[in-house]
């Protein structure tokens, strides 16, 4: 069960890392700056690759996808709020649609599909031996560590880059 559980945590971050670079791809295809909403967005998907990643470190615990759920909880209401923002006519419009959503809509779909997998993981947790143990890392499990460690990286570099050591939006 713990090597599934593994997997899952596995398979979830990637799935986090490719909807991040998806979104620092089109930002630098599309040549359009992110909104401070944005970036706050992606700061809580990267919390919960780093929640998953301690699952991975340091054994599968509660603790762990409770910070996962409540960095999922505040990406969700970043996104609400652009989502309620952008309902107001005059506000702009930031970016195209990608299959017929906003990115910021995408967004709350991924936060709200990832309280609900935590919580499906949390329920397999509990059919788990309560063995506490420091797992070593495999190839892919080092390789997502690197990959999540490399958009990490890059959208600290993006995010200085637009805005510089200020707030951003000013």
């Amino acid at each position: 069960m713990l090597t599934l559980q593994r997997t899952f945590n596995i398979i979830f971050i990637l799935v986090l890392c490719f909807v991040l670079a998806s979104a620092f791809a089109y930002q630098i295809i599309k040549h359009e700056e992110p909104c401070p909403l944005c970036y706050l967005q992606r700061l809580s998907m990267m919390g919960i690759s780093i929640s998953l990643l301690m699952n991975l470190r340091f054994g599968i615990k509660a603790q762990h996808y409770g910070l996962a759920i409540v960095c999922a909880l505040l990406g969700e209401a970043e996104s609400l709020r652009q989502i309620l923002l952008h309902i107001c006519p005059q506000f702009p419009v930031f970016g195209e649609p990608v299959f017929g959503f906003d990115l910021y809509m995408w967004a709350f779909i991924v936060f709200t599909l990832s309280i609900f997998s935590c919580a499906v993981l949390l329920m397999i947790k509990g059919y788990a031996s309560q063995v506490e143990y420091l797992p070593t890392w495999s190839g892919i499990e080092t390789a997502t560590f690197i990959l999540v460690c490399l958009l990490i990286l890059g959208n600290i570099g993006s995010t200085y880059y637009d805005c510089g050591l200020s707030a951003c939006g000013d």
